[in-house]
């Protein structure tokens, strides 16, 4: 059987598969589509956003502040410093943004104090209210970062959060390729108080990216405040000399990474990190 193809249908023909083969050459070559971010929050939104799942905990006559990071059923469980629970045997009190109070106890201390141990511990409470707890997220580089809790000079504290004070948002200076005695680790450019160790340090888009605790020196200034869990000096692995480097280190407030929390937190607790698409 004899079959004619008039020009108009060869033509077709010819434009079809000449699209088709640009597109298939463009899906190659097209740059990959970024992730899609959780929104960045505003300042004020921010601190807000950090009053419903940041706590103080009370003891005795001192207190520190804490961060709501799991809810399985009625059983909170709340991360902060080992320094801020260290030599306390009373009970520990924790205060919710809403005023309520529960008794909490203790699920594990890592270690503070010892060379090879982080200052963090664990702590849980039950209760039957709905509280918001943390999303916790990796800091990413030129992520700008604000610290959060509850400090015990009346100066600086915020009344019309029932104590609670935000910092305005910094830039984390140094990220510590390993951490150094007790897991400190991210260094920024925010000043803390006494009462707010324990306290979350977020990044822009609300996401806990690590514990603060460490705040600058108010004491004569040595090396050996600076030193990694195998001894030696983080002021002589800087590309900068000792002098220097002493003097850059002490300008900055420290906190541990979120990733170190979820790397101790013990079996049961799941805790992960959240991907960048993900937000809250």
């Amino acid at each position: 059987m004899k079959v004619n193809f008039s020009f108009k249908t060869v033509s077709i023909l010819s434009i079809f598969l000449t699209t088709l083969l640009l597109s298939a050459l463009y899906q190659n070559i097209a740059p990959a589509r970024p992730p899609i971010l959780p929104k960045k929050i505003a300042t004020k939104q921010l601190c807000q956003t950090a009053a419903k799942f940041t706590v103080k905990i009370i003891s005795g006559e001192s207190w520190g502040t804490g961060i709501l990071v799991q809810k399985q059923e009625n059983i909170y469980t709340l991360v902060t410093n080992g320094h801020v629970l260290k030599d306390k045997t009373e009970k520990f009190i924790v205060e919710t943004g809403d005023s309520q109070q529960y008794q909490a106890s203790l699920l594990v201390n890592f270690h503070h104090g010892q060379i090879t141990g982080n200052d963090l511990a664990i702590l849980q409470f039950n209760s039957p209210k709905n509280y918001p707890i943390a999303g916790l997220a990796k800091w990413e580089n030129e992520e700008r970062v604000m610290a959060v809790g509850f400090p015990t000079d009346v100066n600086v504290t915020n009344s019309n959060n029932g104590g609670l004070t935000c910092t305005k948002l910094g830039n984390v200076s140094e990220y510590l390729a390993k951490p150094m005695q007790s897991g400190y680790q991210i260094g920024y450019q925010l000043t803390i108080f006494n009462g707010m160790s324990g306290g979350p340090l977020l990044n822009n888009r609300g996401q806990l990216v690590g514990i603060i605790g460490m705040g600058e020196p108010i004491i004569f200034v040595n090396p050996d405040i600076y030193l990694y869990k195998d001894g030696s000096r983080v002021t002589e692995s800087l590309a900068i000399s000792s002098e220097e480097a002493l003097d850059f280190l002490s300008s900055l407030s420290w906190a541990i990474p979120s990733e170190t929390l979820v790397y101790l937190s013990p079996s049961g607790l799941e805790l992960n990190l959240e991907s960048l698409e993900s937000g809250r």
